[in-house]
Formats: C-alpha cells, sequence, structure tokens
C-alpha cells in the first residue's frame, strides 16, 4: 500500500454515510421511532449533496460492508492522518419540522459517538444541533459538551436566516461557554434560491455560487454584532 507524505495531518471534512432511519431507530424514543416510520422518514439527503447518485457515489467508492473499514483503509492507514473530522451533511438541517430536527440530530450524534468515534481513537465529529429550534439546539450543546470527541458546532453556508441574526445568538453563546468553534460547510437547506437570479437546473450552478453563501454569512457575523 503506498504511503504518502501527510503522516500527523488531519482531515477536516470526512463525510461518513448520511444515516437512514434503520441506523437512527435505536437512539430515538418510542415516539419518535413510531413517527420516522409512519411518516416514512428514511433517505435524509440534501439536494445539493445527494450522496447516493453519481457523481458523488462513485463506482469504486460504494458503501459496502462497514463503511468504518473503508474509510480506515482508503483514507486514514494509507495516508497516516493523525486524525479526521467527520461532517454529517444530512437533510436534519433542512427539516421544517423543529422537533423532527431536533430528534434526528440527537440520534446521529449518538450514532456518530456509538458507531464511529468509539470504534477509532483518530475520528472526531462535527455536533448536529437543530437551528431551526434554538432552545433544542442549545439543549444538544449542553448535553454532548463534555464528550471532547466533539469538536464544533456544525451548520451550512446558505440558512433560513443569515447566521448572525440573534436568534441565533444563544446558540453561539452555548458553543463558546463550551470552546466549540461553529463550523459552516457548503451546502442549503434551500429556503431561498441559492442564486441571486433563482433556482439553478444543474448541480454545478450550485456549486459555482457557494462562495456568496460564505462571503453573506461572514458580512452577517460581522455586521450584526456576533463577535
Amino acid at each position: 500500500m503506498a504511503r504518502f507524505e501527510t503522516a500527523g495531518a488531519i482531515d477536516c471534512d470526512v463525510h461518513p454515510p448520511t444515516p437512514r432511519r434503520a441506523d437512527l431507530i435505536p437512539y430515538l424514543d418510542d415516539y419518535w421511532q413510531e413517527i420516522v416510520t409512519s411518516r416514512e422518514v428514511d433517505v435524509l439527503e440534501l439536494m445539493g449533496y445527494p450522496e447516493r447518485t453519481r457523481p458523488y457515489m462513485r463506482p469504486d467508492w460504494t458503501w459496502s460492508g462497514d463503511p468504518l473499514a473503508q474509510v480506515q483503509n482508503n483514507l486514514l492507514d494509507p495516508l497516516g492522518l493523525e486524525g479526521a473530522i467527520l461532517n454529517v451533511v444530512s437533510g436534519a438541517h433542512a427539516l421544517f419540522d423543529p422537533y423532527l430536527a431536533a430528534a434526528i440530530c440527537r440520534a446521529t450524534n449518538d450514532w456518530l459517538a456509538d458507531k464511529w468515534l468509539s470504534r477509532d481513537s483518530r475520528l472526531r465529529a462535527s455536533m448536529l444541533v437543530p437551528f431551526q429550534n434554538v432552545e433544542a439546539a442549545v439543549e444538544e450543546i449542553e448535553r454532548r459538551a463534555d464528550d471532547k470527541r466533539f469538536v464544533q458546532v456544525l451548520t451550512l453556508a446558505m440558512t433560513e436566516l443569515p447566521l448572525g441574526r440573534r436568534t441565533y445568538w444563544p446558540i453561539y453563546e452555548a458553543a463558546e461557554r463550551h470552546g466549540l468553534p461553529i463550523g459552516i460547510h457548503a451546502g442549503s437547506n434551500f429556503r431561498h434560491a441559492p442564486s441571486h437570479s433563482g433556482f439553478h437546473s444543474f448541480l454545478i450552478e450550485d456549486h459555482v455560487v457557494q462562495p456568496q453563501g460564505f462571503s453573506t454569512q461572514v458580512a452577517s457575523l460581522i455586521s450584526e454584532g456576533v463577535f
């Protein structure tokens, strides 16, 4: 196996397969187990990141068997990485139901801790919190804050409101209390058209406008006085 001169490096953006209903059921209480089953909540992909379709899912990179073993064999071991941060960019970011979003985020974090972080000491993860439900987001940060394997709070570059809005400040205050950065990942919950000219026809167009989303959030965070 080839070994590259990357020993000691940290990959800050590794995407495990987005958990499906069967993955999350063990981490949901009875009420939410019934809800996700009766409502057929299963594949939680964002339109801008359809990971189970090409070109995202290459023929030589399909999730079969143990996905952790695949990450170890194809990424961690051959590159000699010191660590990797797992980012789950899922439909949880875009759910309209704020209570379901809270349940899915909580279950996803528990799934990450159980199925990934506990099995390889090189792994860390971003914490999913429901920005649609600020009170629940703060509760989730407080619940998971003592687990230092979660190294940041994850959100998207294009959201329902600009991230500087005071609505979100309790999330930032909770993150600050526990020394957690806010990680802003490319992506949109598509509450609004991703470009100033409307919705796109092709995925490549969505990728091209991502920098506009990031610059908008930086301007919002500064202008609203978050810092």
